[in-house]
């Protein structure tokens, strides 16, 4: 497991985050919203997002990668030419995901058109843009912050997941889309119910909603839902990101405080944060 604290600190775990070692990098190009992706012990992924332009018109970002755990990395795509890989200048880009050290992901968005899905099948070298997610039942992008943002790809065997949401009435709604070509085209799977709680794709099937005392779960890819036990709970007012590593073990963080489940989700306890 692989940490990157503050945007600068990169730490990895071998024991589920029980306990943690820092990996000592300097890293480049000079960036606070980096993001990072690793796939083992030793191969990742780094992006470095440009300064965005206003309501996210524009945006460059950089793709760097390492294959000795951090101590080295290699620019596959520079901050100032990333438009020439594929990675188009517009829309702001976020959530790097990489399957293995071929296939990766990453997301893009604005708040006046509908979200793309990114996709590299070379390691990160050049990248190939979906068509924009189609509007879901229920929803109409309409622009002026009336639009989807895509959340983090999943990979689940042949099957790809991504979460979007927006607001519809006032309120965020979150759908989820599938692909079953390699994320080349998206297709609208299914609805999530409304609430204030945190979503997170535990299986290509089994679904989370984890909301303090009223939290629901899916096993058959959103066809239907059911209260699910689980004895989470948060001093923070807003959502959490909950990442399952798999069917079991999950990792909730919320403004510096990390949670962890070994149970699918029924069980949590709060971890130490890296780098604290």
């Amino acid at each position: 497991m692989w940490a990157l604290v503050a945007g600068a600190r990169l730490f990895r775990s071998t024991d589920r985050a029980e306990t943690w070692q820092e990996h000592f990098v300097a890293f480049d190009p000079v960036g606070s919203n980096r993001e990072i992706a690793f796939i083992g012990e030793s191969e990742g992924w780094l992006a470095t997002p440009g300064p965005p332009g206003t309501q996210c018109t524009f945006q460059s970002v950089a793709i760097t990668h390492t294959a000795d755990a951090g101590a080295t990395w290699v620019q596959l795509v520079p901050l100032a030419a990333s438009a020439s890989t594929g990675l188009a200048d517009r829309q702001c880009k976020e959530h790097p995901v990489f399957a293995d050290a071929q296939r990766g992901f990453l997301s893009a968005y604005d708040p006046n058109s509908a979200p793309i899905i990114y996709r590299t099948t070379d390691g990160g070298r050049t990248w190939i843009a979906s068509a924009a997610l189609a509007d879901p039942p229920g929803f109409t992008t309409r622009g002026a912050g009336i639009t989807l943002r895509a959340g983090r790809v999943r990979l689940f065997g042949t099957t790809a997941l991504v979460d979007a949401s927006g607001q519809v009435d006032g309120r965020l709604a979150s759908y989820v889309f599938r692909s079953v070509d390699g994320g080349a085209t998206w297709s609208y799977l299914a609805s999530v119910p409304q609430g204030d709680g945190a979503f997170a794709l535990v299986s290509a099937m089994r679904w989370l909603i984890a909301t303090p005392g009223s939290s629901k779960e899916t096993t058959d890819g959103g066809a239907t839902w059911h209260a699910f036990t689980t004895d989470y709970s948060q001093a923070a007012p807003i959502a959490p990101e909950i990442v399952f590593g798999d069917p079991l073990v999950g990792y909730a963080t919320v403004r510096g405080s990390i949670q962890r489940t070994v149970d699918g989700g029924a069980n949590w306890s709060l971890i130490e944060t890296p780098g604290t």
